[in-house]
This record gives C-alpha cells, structure tokens and sequence, in this order.
C-alpha cells in the first residue's frame, strides 16, 4: 500500500479501484473506501466531495493509462482516417482488458457509474483530446465533415464505442472486418 500520509490521493483511488472491483459500484460507499485507503472519512471528503467524483478521479486514472496506451500505437499513423478507425479498434480491445474500465462502459450491470462517467467533464476533457490529435488536423486540412459541429462528431465516436462494447457485432468477427467496415461507414461520415 502507498503511504498515504505523503499521497493521500494515489491510496484513496487505489483503495476506491480494489473497493469498485470487489464490491461493485453499488456494493461501494464513501465508509467502505475510507477504510480500504486507511484512512478518516474526513480525509477522504477532503479531497473527494462525493462519490461521484470519487469514481471519475478513479476512471479518470485508467482512461488516462488507456490513452496513453493508444497514442503510442497509434504513433505509425498520420492520416485522419487511419488515426479515428485505428484508435477506435484498439478502445475496442482494450477496453474490455481493464477491469474497471469494462465494469463502468461494457457491461450492463453498472449504467448508474456509466451515467455519472458520461455526464462528468471526463469524457469533455477526453473529447478535446481527441479533437487536438485527430478532428483538428482533420479540420486544418479542410477535410472535416462541416454538417455538425467537431464535439458532436467526437461524441458520437464515443456512442459507437459503447455499443461495440456493450452489444459486440453478430457479423464483425475479425480486426479486417471491423477496419473495413469503420472506413466504409465511420469515415464519411467524419471526413471529406
């Protein structure tokens, strides 16, 4: 356990990430954390306001480790194109790989956690991200669908994301199929 007198915050999301994936979101309450961390109740909320933004500042930690993740295997591509299909496959994989990050997107059993996580600034912030490394350059180059704003076409990349998770394809068994299919269907629609 890190010592949480010199990083209170990095026990508290570890004790929250072992707390979620023992108990369940549901199963899990500020009490049940606070002791998990070892510490006070009054230290927790200190840094925690509420339970909700317990379990963003806990999600937050694994999509930043997710994102990480992609941007390094992303690095060979450069076209728009390539960067959304490639991204989106690997989310796609991986997601269902990190425990927490499956229990809050690909499983129907936690809508509550996936409602808090989707209505919080993280998926803003993670949005923006996307926008910088793929939608702007997309945009710069003048080959950016116009009909809808850039944070409604990221937006509906993340809703595609979540229904491959949570209702994977009864025809797209393979990587080939879905790249192809990604660049026939999700392509227009985001690029010229």
């Amino acid at each position: 356990m890190i010592d949480n007198k010199s990083n209170p915050v990095g026990t508290i999301l570890a004790a929250a990430k072992r707390c979620y994936l023992a108990d369940g979101f549901e199963g899990t309450g500020m009490k049940e954390v606070a002791a998990s961390a070892g510490v006070a109740r009054s230290t927790l909320y200190r840094y925690f306001p509420g339970r909700d933004e317990l379990l963003v500042a806990t999600v937050k930690l694994e999509m930043e480790a997710l994102n990480r993740l992609i941007g390094k295997r992303q690095a060979r591509f450069h076209e728009p194109a390539d960067l959304i299909v490639e991204g989106l496959i690997l989310a796609i994989k991986e997601v269902p790989k990190r425990p927490l990050l499956r229990a809050v997107f690909a499983s129907d059993e936690h809508s509550r956690a996936r409602r808090v996580v989707w209505g919080s600034d993280l998926i803003v912030s993670f949005g923006e991200e996307l926008m910088d490394d793929v939608i702007k350059p997309a945009q710069d180059a003048g080959i950016l669908q116009d009909a809808v704003r850039p944070e409604i076409l990221v937006e509906w990349v993340y809703r595609l994301l979540l229904s491959f998770l949570t209702l994977p394809s009864n025809w797209i068994s393979s990587d080939a199929q879905l790249r192809t299919a990604l660049h026939a269907l999700l392509v227009p629609v985001l690029l010229r």
